[in-house]
């Protein structure tokens, strides 16, 4: 699905000095009474916004 509607695999919007506040408001957002496969917390949110973090941003290249 993410070949045929050209999805990106990660996003040059999300900044390194950003992930913190993004997973902290991602996390009040939550609302666990709306049903979704999967509940993250604010430490995994942070972690995801890592994988999904252009790598030319993200410190995993050692760049």
């Amino acid at each position: 699905m993410e070949d045929v509607f050209e999805l990106p695999k990660t996003f040059p919007q999300i900044q390194k000095a950003d992930i913190r506040k993004l997973s902290r408001y991602a996390d009040k957002e939550v609302n666990p009474l709306y049903p979704v496969p999967l509940l993250l917390d604010a430490k995994e949110l942070e972690q995801f916004y890592e994988i999904v973090m252009e790598e030319s941003c993200n410190d995993r290249t050692g760049n």
